[in-house]
């Protein structure tokens, strides 16, 4: 066994430990039958949000091309974005890459200051995200009573993750050493035009718009849960707190080195919504609702760009494949 099926092994495993964690107390009748209560128009509607929420994302990321002097159609960069939706599922976290490398392809822009815009505004959105969570919790004094009373399942993500990470560089650096001094040799030596890239934000020409754009990437985003909530296990009236700390969890599920998420997205989600009074059958449920949802969305726009595109995303696949 390849050193690098070791650690997709390993990742997996604790995809499963996560998953057995969330279903094991849920029977599966019971499971079926919250599908009944599903209310596809509100379903609907977080579709129609899911769609705003990523073409405002492309409009933000267009204007970061501008101070580097780059000229791209919507449709480029759009069909980018929609590609890298599902490239997760494949392979955890490579949805930069292949954004970059795609549009670099259609484009010609540069791969390393594509890769450096995509870093400016996933930064922003960390801004955004982290900057509203932390001041609605201290502006609620019953929400921080939510989080103080669960504190040790915070200290106990920010501990696993720190442990992840430390195994993660200790396999790298221990077992690929050569091609770990050359990946790293590599970057150094695009260092220059990652730093142009990622320095945009600053630069573009419309803060003002730039600002807005990034609103109305997260507004909708937020209001994704709002009616997936409401179209499933909360028919009553959603404090909007419940929706922003969902987002803001399901993004921490996103980015765990998980295949999809699996595990992480649904232990996430499971323990907020179980810290709001939920019960664990509408929890568990709503967790995979979500991301049955969030998935089956971000494939279909995916196969949208493959179609009306396929000669170039196959001829882009076989450079990748060919590296």
């Amino acid at each position: 066994m390849t050193k690098k099926r070791i650690w997709t092994c390993v990742l997996l495993g604790i995809s499963v430990l996560l998953m057995y964690y969330v279903l094991r107390d849920v029977k599966y009748k019971d499971f079926i039958k919250q599908t009944s209560k599903i209310d596809l128009k509100m379903a609907g509607f977080a579709g129609i949000c899911m769609l705003l929420s990523a073409w405002f994302r492309n409009l933000r990321w267009l204007m970061l091309f501008s101070p580097l002097g780059y000229q791209i159609k919507k449709s480029q960069a759009f069909s980018a974005l929609l590609l890298s939706y599902p490239a997760n599922l494949i392979i955890p976290q490579s949805s930069f890459f292949v954004r970059a490398g795609y549009l670099r392809k259609i484009s010609g822009v540069p791969f390393t200051e594509c890769l450096g815009t995509i870093i400016a505004e996933k930064l922003m959105d960390g801004l955004v995200v982290f900057g509203l969570f932390f001041v609605f919790m201290f502006s609620n004094f019953s929400f921080q009573v939510s989080i103080f009373q669960n504190y040790k399942f915070y200290l106990g993500i920010i501990l696993f993750g720190f442990v992840v990470f430390k195994l993660a560089s200790f396999f790298f650096k221990t077992y690929l050493n050569v091609r770990w001094q050359s990946i790293m040799t590599a970057i150094k030596n695009q260092l220059s035009n990652f730093k142009i890239g990622l320095m945009t934000a600053q630069k573009v020409d419309n803060k003002p718009l730039f600002v807005f754009y990034t609103l109305a990437i997260w507004l909708p985003y937020f209001a994704i849960f709002y009616f997936l909530l409401k179209g499933s296990v909360a028919r009553d009236f959603i404090d909007i707190k419940l929706p922003i700390e969902l987002a803001v969890m399901a993004n921490i599920g996103w980015i765990f080195p998980t295949q999809g998420g699996l595990g992480s997205y649904h232990f996430l989600i499971t323990q907020i919504m179980q810290s709001h009074g939920f019960e664990n059958l509408q929890a568990v449920f709503f967790a995979f609702f979500s991301h049955i949802f969030i998935i089956s969305n971000d494939l279909l726009l995916g196969l949208y760009v493959i179609l009306f595109n396929y000669r170039t995303v196959f001829g882009f696949y076989n450079v990748v494949q060919n590296v």
